[in-house]
């Protein structure tokens, strides 16, 4: 990454503008954008990525993501730019704008050479991981072993697709083997390796169920790119959907993560499309910060690096956008899923937010501190705490278990009742006609229940 001994950065950027320009970009402040379709492309554009998850307590994570931007707003809106439109496309563990599978097309190439039969031992770069550890060896050697499942399942969809997972019979030779809860899930995993080779898509869902047709036709295939064009385009793209990075950040961002690289920033920075800034915590800030940290078991700065030594980068226009947070600053109230764009790099919400974060689905009841599915709580120009509510369904009621406010959080009337009327929205679009408070809510905030 960028060398030691570069010249200390010319603009220095303010802690509380620095988080407000993370917000902004995460179309986390300012006004909505309108609640269809136009306005849910001008989300995933801006974050870059609907991250898929399988858990679904309060509703499926991109719905979530979208909801916190949006507002209350048709769910249905994100399957019709995914089946009907296109505008949307679905990775192994992602939903993307079809105008970036420029940048995942190269390595849906690269993956298809390196499991092909004959290929040798794979690097990692843009072809690691993902899939349930489809790693390229590993996945080469099951799907060669298996070509005549492969050509049953793309026969059976070039015929019939869509189909579900149900739809096909297991005819594989050799079983997949891991060690890991995709033993044996042999139509599963073919179906997996076969998405990252770029041979089948999710077209749709329905009821939750994926259902996979050929790419052919459903994926316009792009032009070539250069890869150095490529890894600009990511970085660029990560960038901006940042607000502001380290190195650390970038390259730890779920959609260009794999495409980051050293040539591709000091590319962007000698053209000025984007420029180095550092980030500085006010007098106030490092009180604050310094009181904290003995009241959590978590260091008071992400553990690897601070703000004092970190190299951020910004989009060219950084100074304009920083005019604009000081000018017109408009924060809201939102409640985030626990994968959600903003906090998915804990180490990252840590050092600009003084967040810290970890999920306790898999903590015993009894310990936990936020709760099973904590949804952190986005006030102005800050993430104040958690609200952890459950909904039950035959009720029509969206239970409250815990609210947990950060040490130092805003209080007072404004505050809970802003955090009472986000808990009144998602609980009107998820259906339910009541919300059920815990007794007991951290002072100050009192008024979230009125």
């Amino acid at each position: 990454m960028p060398a030691r001994g570069l010249k200390p950065p010319a603009l220095q950027v303010p802690l509380r503008d620095a988080r407000r320009l993370v917000l902004l970009a995460q179309r986390l402040a300012g006004a909505r954008p309108k609640p269809d379709r136009r306005g849910a492309m001008e989300v995933v554009r801006s974050i870059g990525y609907l991250q898929l998850d399988p858990t679904n307590v309060v509703a499926r994570n991109p719905q979530q993501i979208l909801f916190s931007r949006l507002g209350p707003y048709d769910p249905k809106v994100l399957e019709d730019l995914l089946a009907k439109r296109r505008e949307l496309f679905e990775t192994v563990s992602l939903i993307l704008p079809m105008s970036d599978l420029p940048i995942y097309y190269g390595a849906m190439r690269a993956y298809r050479a390196a499991t092909n039969p004959g290929a040798g031992k794979s690097p990692h770069g843009v072809l690691a991981g993902g899939g349930g550890g489809t790693w390229p060896t590993r996945a080469g050697k099951f799907l060669n072993a298996n070509q005549p499942l492969r050509r049953y399942v793309l026969s059976r969809l070039k015929r019939e697709g869509p189909l579900p997972l149900t739809a096909f019979e297991d005819r594989s030779i050799e079983s997949w083997t891991s060690g890991g809860w995709n033993d044996e899930r042999n139509v599963t995993m073919m179906l997996a390796v076969l998405q990252r080779r770029g041979e089948v898509v999710v077209a749709e869902r329905r009821r939750g169920q994926k259902m996979w047709a050929l790419a052919d036709g459903w994926l316009q295939v792009p032009a070539r790119v250069a890869q150095l064009e490529v890894e600009r385009q990511a970085t660029e793209r990560a960038v901006r959907s940042l607000g502001v990075g380290t190195v650390r950040h970038l390259t730890r961002h779920y959609a260009f993560n794999k495409f980051v690289t050293a040539r591709a920033i000091a590319s962007l920075e000698r053209e000025g499309r984007i420029v180095r800034v550092s980030v500085v915590p006010e007098v106030k800030e490092r009180v604050a910060r310094a009181r904290i940290a003995p009241m959590r078991k978590a260091p008071v700065t992400a553990p690897k690096g601070s703000l004092e030594s970190a190299a951020f980068y910004a989009p060219a226009d950084v100074e304009r956008r920083l005019r604009d947070v000081r000018e017109h600053w408009e924060g809201r109230t939102s409640l985030l899923s626990p994968f959600d764009n903003l906090i998915i790099d804990r180490d990252r919400a840590d050092l600009l937010f003084g967040f810290f974060y970890r999920m306790e689905i898999y903590v015993p009841p009894a310990l936990r501190k936020r709760g099973y599915w904590a949804m952190p709580i986005v006030h102005d120009d800050g993430v104040i705490g958690t609200v952890d509510p459950r909904v039950d369904r035959e009720a029509g009621r969206l239970v409250v278990n815990r609210v947990v406010a950060e040490p130092g959080a805003p209080s007072g009337r404004v505050v809970g009742r802003a955090i009472g009327r986000a808990v009144e929205e998602l609980a009107d679009w998820l259906g339910a006609t009541e919300v059920a408070w815990p007794r007991a809510l951290p002072a100050g905030w009192a008024d979230a229940r009125r």
